[in-house]
């Protein structure tokens, strides 16, 4: 598939997460950027208001496939990756790897296991959750993210994120240095609520496939292209996804980060892009 492209030149599609932004993976494109690799960032939240909108053209948005305006939303979501991904095939003459953390690792997993047609060199899945285990989570999940979603249009975004900044989850990225934190707090606030809303509502982890429908897959695709499941050793919860991973899929490449909670490639860029150049090699 690579059309005789050396492996220093594969091409890398990034997914940010939940009310991010492509500038998120900025530190990890340089890195790549300087060990020869390239980085495509897909600006998920762009995509998320252009579907809440229902597709309504917008000055410099992201460009909807035809069919995408009538499939849910994370559907659309996978469909938009997927056409992303063979683009930058078709320009390249090489396979990319396709990375996501946490709902972008959501619609990464999704992506590929909608499509094993796909031309995908690897898939890395950071801190992302694999689905629901029984229909009374998935309807569990469903509901609290409808919940949230009318939180954010109540409360608006700034508030509402003030709130989200406190979840245990990301209760290590509170010794980052003052400028990280800046940054990260206004790149959540920069969202327009709708959009919000839809990736609460439409790409929470309620419409992924359930939890034993993304091991048999991981297991099953990690034969034919490297797979790799990170997650941060001070993240208990995605610490125990992975070792479920590992026992699953034992041909996948697992990684609990050290000293890290759930963003590793924020917490510890360095470190993230050592483990990524194992998939690219």
């Amino acid at each position: 598939m690579d059309s005789g492209n050396s492996a220093s030149r594969r091409p890398v599609v990034l997914l940010h997460g939940f009310a991010q932004h492509p500038d998120s993976w900025n530190e990890v494109a340089d890195k790549l950027l300087a060990c020869g690799f390239e980085a495509v960032a897909v600006d998920l939240s762009r995509l998320a208001l252009q579907l809440a909108r229902k597709g309504e053209p917008e000055g410099g948005s992201v460009s909807l496939q035809e069919d995408d305006r009538s499939t849910d939303p994370f559907d659309a979501a996978c469909r938009h990756v997927a056409h992303v991904v063979r683009s930058v095939f078709e320009r390249t003459g090489a396979a990319p790897v396709l990375v996501g953390y946490s709902l972008g690792g959501r619609i990464a997993l999704g992506t590929a296991l909608r499509d094993e047609s796909l031309p995908l060199a690897g898939l890395v899945l950071e801190s992302a959750g694999l689905g629901p285990a029984d229909q009374a989570q998935r309807e569990t999940l469903r509901q609290r993210n409808a919940a949230w979603a009318q939180r954010v249009r109540s409360e608006g975004v700034e508030t509402f994120m003030e709130w989200w900044a406190t979840l245990p989850l990301f209760a290590t990225q509170a010794s980052l240095p003052a400028p990280i934190r800046e940054a990260l707090r206004a790149g959540r606030a920069n969202n327009d609520p709708e959009g919000v809303a839809l990736q609460l509502e439409g790409w929470g982890q309620h419409a992924q496939a359930g939890k034993s429908t993304a091991l048999a897959f991981l297991a099953h695709a990690a034969k034919r292209f490297p797979i790799m499941y990170l997650a941060g050793a001070l993240d208990a919860k995605y610490a125990a996804l992975a070792e479920e991973v590992s026992v699953a899929a034992p041909d996948a490449q697992v990684c609990v980060v050290p000293d890290v909670g759930h963003n590793i490639h924020l917490e510890a860029p360095s470190a993230y892009v050592e483990e990524l150049k194992k998939v690219l090699a």
